[in-house]
């Protein structure tokens, strides 16, 4: 393996572990709101080399947008995947056959290699685009109505719940419930954990409880943070006792569902900039 990337999986299994800590759990959600479309294990590269980033992109990208990279910054170093064609003698499951009899073809991941990045003020050159996100606090705000268009699951307002909670996810009929009178923001928010729920948990894949809620309450602070929603809020306890080795691969498992439903829904909302989409 190559020295670059071991120093690269040290310091990931490193940082894994100092997110254990609840206050740093939340410093790095916020982060990661901002580089989403990043796997998991970039964004802590990331996150740990240059916690101050905004936006990242290779040498060439950032060419191609007009903007260079200045003499003696430091790259960023993140993975990037390998893969490798494997031929198939008869199509397995799940592999298609390619047009006109040709042998079908997947492509296999063997191993990772260090690439680098610069983050938008290490360079210099043209104005580059953004997304203006209002910081939303209460009120009517217009997000909750453009999740509930984007959300995937029926949803349906009531005007309270047995269980005294502000809203649920349904496993069996895969569908939402929101109490009625809550703030417009505060329904925007319990529409995002309820709608992570449904991305990331089922009948068949229920984790322990105290997982689930991570997941879906992380999720839910990674979107709110990207829409500009008041996030102080949002609470951690459940990392509290987590501790050892088990505890840093369960993070780690928990970290890359997360970093997905969190991409999965803001896709949904068509927020991102254009020099994000060679995230890796």
């Amino acid at each position: 393996m190559n020295d670059k990337v071991k120093e690269a999986l040290v310091r990931l299994e490193q940082g894994i572990e100092s997110l254990l800590d609840t206050e740093q759990w939340k410093r790095y959600l916020m982060f990661q709101s901002r580089f989403h479309s990043y796997s998991f294990h970039n964004a802590l590269l990331i996150f740990i080399q240059k916690p101050d980033a905004t936006m990242v992109a290779g040498f060439q990208k950032w060419k191609e947008m007009r903007r260079f990279v200045r003499k003696g910054e430091r790259g960023i170093s993140i993975l990037a995947p390998m893969f490798r064609t494997k031929i198939e003698d008869e199509a397995a499951p799940g592999v298609e056959e390619t047009a006109l009899g040709e042998e079908a073809k997947r492509k296999i991941l063997y191993g990772f290699r260090p690439v680098y990045v610069w983050d938008v003020t290490q360079t210099d050159g043209e104005p580059i685009p953004t997304v203006d996100v209002p910081v939303i606090m209460d009120g009517h705000t217009g997000w909750y109505e453009s999740l509930r268009q984007a959300c995937p699951f029926p949803l349906c307002e009531v005007h309270e719940m047995e269980s005294g909670a502000l809203g649920s996810f349904n496993h069996r009929t895969r569908s939402i419930e929101i109490v009625e009178t809550l703030p417009e923001a505060q329904k925007a928010k319990v529409l995002i954990h309820e709608w992570a729920h449904g991305l990331l948990h089922s009948l068949a894949d229920r984790p322990e409880r105290e997982t689930r809620e991570l997941e879906a309450e992380s999720t839910a602070f990674v979107v709110a943070s990207a829409l500009g929603f008041d996030t102080a809020d949002y609470s951690f306890g459940y990392i509290v006792d987590w501790r050892g080795e088990e505890a840093v691969q369960t993070l780690k498992a928990c970290g890359t569902r997360i970093q997905k439903a969190a991409d999965t829904i803001l896709s949904k909302l068509q927020l991102e900039p254009s020099v994000k989409k060679e995230a890796v």
